[in-house]
């Protein structure tokens, strides 16, 4: 299987000056995987494993492999695959989430965003997004004492704000220390300018914050008060940011990856920016895969680092304009490498 080489530095993104100092590196994807494709020059390229709809995938190694999990479709509410590399991926049958809680609203089943992170005690624990019963999406969490589960949902969502829109895109992170949970607020759902949402746009951009809040080491208890990290810029992002993924470098700061503009449009992309506290201020924005960097992945988003930094999955779509295709599964290793960029 062939591989294509992409590396895209903060220095490169339209509007964002060249990094100053080592602080900043420049990040960069190898080894993007694709299947039966060439790219604009007629080069072979290799291509998503699975030939499936496989939407905001995240990956986690656990008992004896890797496996990704997913939005609903495949007719589970949460699919799993497997792999023994994070880049050849076998869909399994398995429903990792058959049951999503009493909280959940009948009539809407659809779960979101998986993210699943294993405890101090060996369990397997699932964040999920759902709509709650009489509210807005919220986000939820399950337990398992096996990887592919079934994992069974707590009584009671985890957090909600209604207010804001609702909360989605849970995503776990242990920085050795303390355990994190980060996710989006809402607030395209309300409303406002952006093209992403249910009505007509109108008036100014609501905030879609991400957000970010300390956890026991049960990755089940919220600690403290959440803090907000990155908001969205308005009109330069479509008024949305989402999907956030978290890791830390060897240099102490920390990078946020998130998708910015609307998932069903071919301007969404996967991004980053630094910080040097987890919970604060990410800055430095940078854009690490979009649609016109011509690599025959549009809407590319809702990447996942494993907690090694080495590889990555993410979502794409094989046609451009085609905002309700399928997403699917696409592996690379991730690159940071000073400000060398290498194609």
């Amino acid at each position: 299987m062939k591989s294509l080489l992409l590396a895209l530095g903060a220095q490169l993104a339209a509007g964002l000056p060249a990094a100053t100092d080592d602080a900043f590196p420049t990040l960069g994807l190898a080894n993007i995987t694709r299947i039966g494709m060439s790219d604009i020059k007629g080069r072979s390229l290799s291509g998503p494993f699975l030939g499936v709809d496989f939407p905001d995938p995240s990956i986690i190694f656990g008992d004896g492999s890797w496996k990704a999990y997913a939005t609903s479709s495949n007719g589970k509410s949460i699919p799993v695959a497997t792999s023994p590399d994070t880049f050849s991926w076998t869909l399994t049958g398995n429903d990792a989430l058959p049951n999503p809680g009493s909280w959940v609203d009948p009539n809407d089943r659809g779960i979101w965003a998986p993210d699943v992170q294993k405890n101090d005690a060996g369990t397997y624990v699932m964040y999920y997004t759902a709509h709650k019963n009489g509210g807005s999406h919220c986000i939820g969490a399950a337990t398992s004492a096996t990887a592919l589960g079934p994992f069974t949902p707590q009584a009671q969502p985890l957090i909600c704000n209604d207010a804001g829109g609702g909360v989605i895109d849970a995503s776990g992170y242990d920085d050795g220390v303390n355990r994190w949970i980060l996710w989006k607020v809402d607030g395209n759902s309300l409303g406002g300018a952006t093209t992403c949402q249910g009505g007509t746009p109108s008036g100014a951009y609501k905030p879609t914050p991400i957000m970010i809040q300390r956890m026991a080491r049960d990755a089940l208890t919220l600690l403290d008060s959440p803090s907000k990290i990155l908001d969205n810029e308005g009109a330069s992002n479509n008024g949305v940011v989402e999907a956030p993924s978290l890791y830390k470098i060897g240099n102490g700061n920390y990078i946020l990856f998130y998708s910015a503009h609307c998932y069903s449009s071919d301007d969404y992309d996967i991004e980053y920016a630094f910080s040097s506290t987890i919970n604060g201020a990410y800055t430095n924005r940078g854009i690490l895969l979009r649609s016109v960097d011509n690599k025959g992945i549009w809407g590319p988003g809702g990447l996942d680092i494993d907690p090694n930094g080495k590889s990555v999955v993410f979502h794409g779509r094989l046609n451009a304009n085609n905002g309700n295709g399928a997403r699917e599964l696409y592996s690379a290793s991730l690159t940071i490498n000073g400000r060398s960029v290498s194609y």
